[in-house]
């Protein structure tokens, strides 16, 4: 899942989430879910200036 060129550090600091939820994201481990999916849908349609 790559929605923003951001480190995944940086991207979990945005998204209050620790950087391995955005890792496993990524891998395909796990979902995202609650607050984190709706701000990933946010990042995905308006970029991450959105949320930033």
């Amino acid at each position: 899942m790559q929605y923003a060129k951001a480190s995944q550090t940086v991207f979990a600091m945005y998204l209050n989430v620790t950087k391995d939820s955005v890792s496993q994201w990524e891998r395909g481990d796990k979902r995202p879910a609650g607050p984190a999916a709706k701000l990933l849908s946010i990042v995905a349609a308006r970029g991450l200036s959105a949320i930033a």
